[in-house]
């Protein structure tokens, strides 16, 4: 799945008819005369240069969004040095968080839409919440998708984590009863008759054997 920060006029909208420009999670590009070139601005690692607050601090949730998924993937080699389900506890929380902060980028960055810039780009009636003549494009889409692609990943994570616990625990307490039971304290052997009656048969002769003797 293209990660929604990775482009940049993705998160905006599509060019309107009139052909203006178009705008982004933190990029936007003007036509300054009719015919021309678009004339872009707005830098992901400057955030004096997004047009307000409201998309600046998209761009930072979003961005935090996708290291934290990055951090999860990464987290996986863990399964070499730790239990599975810690490892599974441990991409949970991150996945969460990650949900978290993309719906929150989510939710903001459409408040941004009141700004003189995308007016500019989408008319007049662009106000918060509403893009004008604009259109949406592909990643804010594919963002929204993301927020209940990681919700569910961080629930089917616990869940796991949690059956993993449960199967430990009932190794662990079959190890132990395996453990009392052939350790000396409790012989489960079968009982030989032959053994039984062969001991029974030397407690006699030694019985006998005190008898003549004291006579």
């Amino acid at each position: 799945m293209p990660s929604p920060s990775s482009s940049p006029s993705g998160w905006g909208t599509q060019r309107p008819p009139r052909g203006w420009g178009f705008f982004g999670l933190y990029e936007y590009c003007e036509r300054l005369q009719v015919g021309g070139e678009y004339s872009c601005r707005g830098d992901f690692m400057d955030f004096a240069s997004l047009t307000n607050d409201s998309f600046r601090a998209a761009s930072m949730l979003v961005g935090v969004c996708n290291l934290v998924f990055i951090f999860s993937v990464v987290c996986l080699l863990l399964f070499c040095f730790l239990k599975a389900a810690t490892v599974l506890k441990i991409c949970g929380v991150l996945q969460a968080i990650g949900c978290v902060c993309m719906a929150l980028g989510c939710i903001i960055y459409p408040n941004g839409w009141d700004d003189e810039m995308v007016q500019r780009t989408c008319g007049k009636d662009a106000d918060k919440y509403r893009v004008g003549q604009c259109q949406v494009r592909w990643a804010f889409i594919l963002a929204i998708v993301l927020i209940f692609n990681a919700l569910a990943m961080a629930v089917l994570a616990f869940v796991l984590a949690a059956k993993q616990a449960n199967l430990l625990q009932k190794a662990e307490y079959r190890k132990q009863r395996s453990s009392f039971t052939n350790g000396g304290f409790t012989d489960i052997r079968p009982i030989n008759e032959k053994s039984v009656i062969d001991e029974t048969v030397m407690v006699d002769n030694s019985s006998q054997q005190g008898d003549d003797i004291r006579l």
